[in-house]
């Protein structure tokens, strides 16, 4: 069978995807999107796709376990106030094309942890000011804000300070169908992200120093927030996925979760 992959490209996969986009390893059948939805995915033969996404589709799918983007303790989500955000009552919150996982953190961290009440979430883009706070995500979460009356506020950090477990930004998804037809053809496309994962990994400099260059974010702050994530969905990780899906409001069983797991890679 063709092997298809669809990548959820953002900087928070960047280390499955650059290797593919400047061109370090081989790319055909890799399609890349931006904010990748499900309705795109289709048969792919794999998927890397926000966390809470995938949730929504394992009626169809199954998640793949050896793939996956884990912030054990910080983010590329960063919530933006007009003052200290434990000083905060109460404001809109302005989520332009955040990603639902990243909608699901805020959910649960800004009232039970800054004592946040949310008035309403707005897709515009409103200025933070004392009635609007502002989400951001992936590059921008990085880069300092330079008005001083602001506070920029690392909501993974606060995930994790709140409930000791790593937010899961990613996992992988296969389709149940082609599991079944072919395992052979998931474990390419498994293999092949893994590969792509281990030549970011051996070309890091490199990537980050390409990365800081054209996004203009500090080499430091890139180099410590790709430090700190893992991978793959281990059991630790799986903890954080199933709190993620619970305080974010979605409808699902520890059981039905496990129940949707596998794993391709030998030894695991």
């Amino acid at each position: 069978m063709t092997v298809t992959i669809m990548l959820d490209d953002r900087l928070e996969t960047v280390m499955f995807g650059y290797p593919l986009s400047a061109g370090w390893i081989e790319a055909d059948g890799v399609s890349r999107v931006p904010y990748l939805p499900p309705s795109m995915i289709g048969d792919a033969t794999l998927a890397l796709v926000d966390s809470i996404a995938a949730l929504t589709m394992l009626g169809s799918h199954v998640i793949v376990r050896d793939i996956a983007v884990v912030c054990r303790h910080s983010s590329m989500l960063t919530l933006l106030t007009h003052t200290r955000p434990d000083e905060v009552e109460e404001v809109a919150v302005s989520i332009p094309g955040v990603s639902p996982a990243g909608r699901a953190v805020a959910t649960a961290v800004l009232q039970p942890f800054y004592g946040i009440r949310v008035l309403a979430w707005s897709e515009d883009d409103h200025a933070v000011d004392s009635a609007h706070a502002t989400l951001t995500e992936g590059t921008l979460a990085l880069i300092p804000v330079h008005d001083e009356q602001q506070y920029q506020e690392d909501l993974g950090r606060a995930w994790f300070l709140m409930t000791d477990r790593p937010f899961v930004s990613h996992v992988a998804v296969a389709p149940r169908a082609t599991l079944a037809s072919s395992p052979a053809g998931v474990l390419a496309a498994v293999e092949r992200l893994l590969e792509s994962r281990r030549v970011a990994s051996e070309r890091g400099r490199e990537l980050r120093r390409d990365l800081s260059r054209g996004l203009a974010i500090d080499r430091d702050t890139l180099t410590d927030t790709l430090a700190d994530q893992t991978h793959e969905l281990d059991d630790d990780a799986l903890d954080g996925l199933a709190v993620l899906a619970a305080r974010g409001g979605l409808r699902m069983s520890r059981r039905e979760l496990m129940d949707a797991l596998i794993s391709v890679s030998p030894g695991r």
